[in-house]
């Protein structure tokens, strides 16, 4: 891979709506050993591969990462941003369970309002704001 080669990157935003009725996001934290944001935390998402849409690969990332199928919605946010491979262009794309199960560690169910407070890459500034502003988070 070449640094003047633009890396498609496709992650799924996924929401569900808890028992108790809050919405809630599907977030993990990167591995302490992490080649890219060692420690950040994130949705699921990678790498999209040649032949692949971005929905297919949100939706392959999230079954590889978090062990859910999802179904694939809209675009989100397109935002471009920089990895150890090169510049990379990442589509953020709402996502929702197609069935009723947990994540596979390290991932974990969300509140809008945890987000905040976490550790999130700076390519996902934009998707989290418009996450706060849609769901009423701080």
């Amino acid at each position: 891979m070449t640094a003047d080669r633009t890396i498609g990157v496709a992650v799924a935003v996924v929401s569900r709506c808890s028992p108790t009725g809050q919405r809630e996001f599907l977030v993990g934290r990167r591995a302490a050993d992490a080649v890219d944001g060692p420690g950040l935390d994130e949705f699921p998402g990678g790498k999209i591969e040649p032949g692949e849409t971005p929905a297919e690969a949100a939706a392959r990332e999230c079954l590889e990462e978090a062990g859910l199928r999802v179904r694939v919605g809209e675009v989100l946010d397109r935002a471009e941003g920089t990895c150890k491979a090169g510049p990379i262009e990442v589509w953020f794309l709402a996502a929702s369970p197609t069935e009723d199960q947990s994540p596979a560690p390290p991932f974990a169910w969300l509140t809008v309002d945890k987000l905040a407070g976490l550790s999130f890459p700076d390519t996902n500034r934009a998707v989290l704001a418009k996450l706060r502003e849609d769901h009423g988070g701080s």
